[in-house]
């Protein structure tokens, strides 16, 4: 490393002595210092504490072969930390620095402008497609007299649980926290995509523009679970809605309707799903939730009521749990067991060798609008569709020509989709 000491002008003889053993180094190696601030302070009779500030003063090292970056200044040092720390290779001056800065804080703020620019575009080109939509829905809604029975059972579970204050929109999936629309999120999803596709909920796109996309297929995708709608219908329409689900209804006409059926063993199904769900998560349990799973509690939800189906999944879930304490049993090898655990506990019910106790609802599952929509205001017993299985409650009303085995429809898209839970990393 090349070197040279440079003192002020006015410099006395003793400053410079001091200075000159300051930076001393030997064979002029970068960290070689031969005199410690102590030794040169007791050498000259001064405070080991002053020696840097009097030779910052007096003098300074210029580093003849470390050059500024960018405009070629050289390095000067006043203190050895300095020369300590120096990178010879990529060393930029103050003024060059500062420069840099500058540039850099001038691109960044250029880039954000320019997303915000192109995001703004983005967001009135979709408002634009959305308003679009809108008007599109707004020719296309049905006359109240035109819709069916089975629609409008939808739509007044959807008013029952989402309609705000005013009765114009909904409010979101998040913020509902008194009663939930159906028992699983899934079944959510579906009510509300099904009562938009019919432009019975219409798009409110300043409200809800985060929560609503454009793919580039030129499709909406809807975030259900934030987003908010517009009724389609006046007040007046509403409360006719929701008088006519709570009146007497033709019940016979209803149960031979496979779109009420369908309707009603997804509500069923979705009671078993979220009570497994909960219960998996307090054990840190997660089991698989897809195909298999789904088309065993279809089968055995044909049977049982959900009333003894959460009975059998509380049983299948605490063997699970007790499962996992054996030696070399991972959480996951027990959370894998818990659709066998349902089957065997399933198998000695409808044997007759166990004879299940009747669960009723806790705090954590309340009964939803869907259920009370579906269930409670057709067929007039409280809370029926969590103790009655629907053969129980549809055959008093079928011709024996229609009683017959209804297979059992999967919740929403279940067949082709896997929920999963996540419990403490385990999936």
């Amino acid at each position: 490393m090349k070197t040279k000491l440079e003192y002020q002008p006015d410099i006395t003889e003793t400053n410079k002595l001091i200075c000159e053993r300051y930076w001393l180094r030997e064979g002029d190696k970068r960290s070689g210092f031969i005199y410690t601030c102590k030794e040169i302070g007791q050498e000259f009779d001064v405070k080991y504490q002053d020696i840097p500030s009097i030779v910052k003063v007096n003098a300074h090292l210029a580093v003849l072969d470390c050059q500024c970056i960018d405009c070629g200044t050289t390095k000067i040092c006043y203190t050895r930390s300095q020369l300590i720390q120096l990178d010879l290779i990529r060393w930029r001056c103050n003024d060059c620095r500062e420069a840099l800065q500058k540039r850099r804080d001038q691109e960044h703020l250029d880039y954000c402008l320019e997303q915000k620019r192109l995001k703004e575009e983005q967001k009135q080109a979709a408002l634009e497609y959305i308003d679009g939509y809108r008007g599109t829905q707004l020719t296309k809604v049905p006359l109240i007299t035109e819709l069916n029975e089975v629609d409008k059972l939808l739509l007044a579970t959807t008013i029952e649980s989402l309609g705000s204050e005013n009765l114009k929109t909904t409010i979101s999936l998040r913020d509902n926290i008194s009663l939930f629309l159906s028992p699983f999120f899934g079944l959510d999803q579906k009510i509300l995509n099904h009562l938009f596709k019919l432009n019975l909920l219409l798009l409110a796109p300043e409200e809800s523009y985060e929560y609503v996309s454009v793919n580039k297929e030129k499709e909406l995708e809807i975030d259900y679970y934030q987003a908010t709608f517009e009724f389609a219908y006046d007040i007046n329409d509403l409360t006719k809605i929701m008088v006519d689900a709570k009146s007497k209804k033709n019940i016979s006409a209803l149960v031979s309707n496979t779109q009420f059926e369908m309707w009603c063993q997804q509500i069923q199904l979705g009671e078993c799903i979220s009570y497994l769900i909960t219960r998996s998560k307090l054990n840190n349990l997660a089991p698989p939730i897809g195909d298999k799973l789904i088309s065993l509690l279809r089968a055995c939800i044909a049977e049982c009521s959900v009333s003894i189906m959460h009975y059998i999944i509380y049983k299948a879930v605490e063997s699970a749990a007790a499962y996992v304490q054996k030696p070399n049993i991972t959480r996951k090898h027990a959370s894998n067991s818990i659709s066998g655990n349902i089957e065997r506990v399933f198998g000695k019910i409808a044997s007759g060798n166990w004879h299940p106790n009747q669960s009723y609802r806790d705090a954590s599952h309340p009964q939803s609008a869907m259920a009370k929509v579906f269930f409670d205001y057709v067929f007039g017993m409280e809370d029926c569709g969590f103790h009655y299985t629907l053969d129980e409650l549809f055959n008093p009303y079928k011709s024996q020509q229609a009683i017959g085995q209804v297979g059992y429809a999967t919740l929403g898209s279940a067949q082709s989709n896997n929920y999963s839970i996540t419990i403490n990393g385990l999936k």
